[in-house]
């Protein structure tokens, strides 16, 4: 037997990925989600600096292709736009003249961790929290397929919760969505881009694309490199 590898063959299918779920290209710089990730990110990804790497284009791909599989076919995906912030949940579902949000995410962690708060990522919150203001109401639903499940060998798993948010919750929400969203748009009307490190959650550095241009930026800025020290930490 011979086996010899096809780096042509591999291309062609990361750029059909690519392509169908329309991942390299530049969207309105106004989505919800622009204002709950890295701003940083958001400003780069508008003057497309650098295109995503193969690992994004999978992960995207795959979350995307999910996404289409699990999809009630009586669902809908309408876009809502609020206070100049679009809005596109992953889908709607109607009983009666009932409306409901729901967002569907998929992960490689376990599914041991889903019932415990802290383990629900802040940003998938913040966004249904933002929803919720942008579609008057206090709750949203939230489908968590776990990849790898529970056990090994790994075994997918599907969730599904209805979160209920207080009036104060939404509120603060909203004021840190507005807050984020004037950064992000002061720096896209000056050119300049967000302070980097600053305007994100750690871990979106991990395997971000731009972290390179995030610390020579910080190097020639004299700025405090904080992702840095993060980094020394986890080396000690």
């Amino acid at each position: 037997m011979k086996r010899v590898e096809n780096p042509e063959l591999k291309r062609k299918i990361l750029n059909h990925l690519a392509d169908l779920y329309k991942i390299k290209e530049i969207r309105e710089p106004n989505h919800l989600s622009s204002y709950v990730y890295c701003r940083t990110k958001g400003f780069f990804d508008q003057k497309q600096a650098i295109e995503p790497t193969d690992e994004e284009v999978m992960l995207f791909a795959l979350g995307y292709g999910l996404q289409d599989v699990l999809t009630p076919k009586d669902a809908i995906a309408d876009t809502y736009e609020y206070e100049g912030i679009i809005y596109r949940p992953d889908m709607t579902m109607t009983k009666g003249e009932l409306q409901s949000l729901q967002e569907l995410k998929t992960t490689r962690k376990s599914a041991r961790q889903h019932y415990i708060d802290e383990y629900i990522p802040v940003t998938w919150l913040a966004y249904m929290k933002g929803g919720c203001r942008i579609r008057n109401t206090d709750k949203y639903d939230l489908i968590v397929l776990y990849m790898m499940g529970n056990y090994a060998p790994p075994f997918p798993q599907v969730y599904a919760d209805t979160f209920y948010f207080s009036e104060t919750e939404i509120a603060e929400n909203w004021k840190m969505i507005l807050s984020n969203k004037k950064v992000l748009d002061d720096s896209l009307a000056e050119g300049k881009p967000p302070t980097p490190f600053a305007n994100c959650y750690d871990w979106e550095c991990n395997y971000c694309r731009y972290k390179m241009v995030c610390e020579v930026l910080v190097r020639t800025q004299g700025l405090p490199n904080k992702q840095l020290e993060e980094d020394k930490k986890s080396w000690d």
